[in-house]
């Protein structure tokens, strides 16, 4: 494993960790809202181990990355990230992400002039068609009661 920092949509810079043979597929691996990159990090040593080139990266204001200067934390600001991101490799990646970096990345290809540019696959986990406001309201609360973490798993 190596880090890897890309530079995101108006120059946030997001921090990942690569895997893998340089000259192999790009697969960049997205992780849900409120996590990091660390999510993928089993996934992407097996992908590595296969000969795959795997990212996975810490969305904007999520783990490692920068937070945005202009507090833009839309879909359209994540996926203008995954497009920079996938824009930069040398050749177009398989995307895989769960919850919020799937939605991204559904909209980082649905709504590009050049989809092929930004994806050659797309793999979404925990999506769903529509987005419920009281799910998302009981996962917000959730993770806002709970900033410093648990003292056991118990406690979870």
């Amino acid at each position: 494993m190596e880090s890897v920092t890309f530079e995101g949509h108006n120059g946030v810079h997001l921090v990942g960790d690569a895997y893998g043979p340089p000259d192999g597929q790009p697969v960049v691996l997205l992780h849900g809202g409120g996590q990091t990159r660390h999510a993928w990090h089993g996934s992407a040593k097996v992908l590595g181990e296969a000969g795959w080139r795997s990212y996975t990266v810490d969305l904007r204001g999520h783990g490692d990355s920068d937070w945005a200067p202009d507090g833009d934390y839309t879909f359209d600001a994540f996926a203008a990230d995954i497009r920079t991101i996938a824009r930069s490799l040398p050749r177009a990646p398989a995307l895989v992400g769960a919850s919020l970096g799937g939605i991204s990345s559904l909209a980082a290809i649905a709504e590009d002039p050049h989809p092929d540019e930004v994806g050659r696959a797309l793999v979404l986990v925990d999506v769903a068609p529509r987005i419920e406001a009281t799910g998302v309201a009981r996962i917000g609360d959730f993770m806002t009661q709970h900033l410093d973490g648990f003292a056991s798993l118990e406690e979870v």
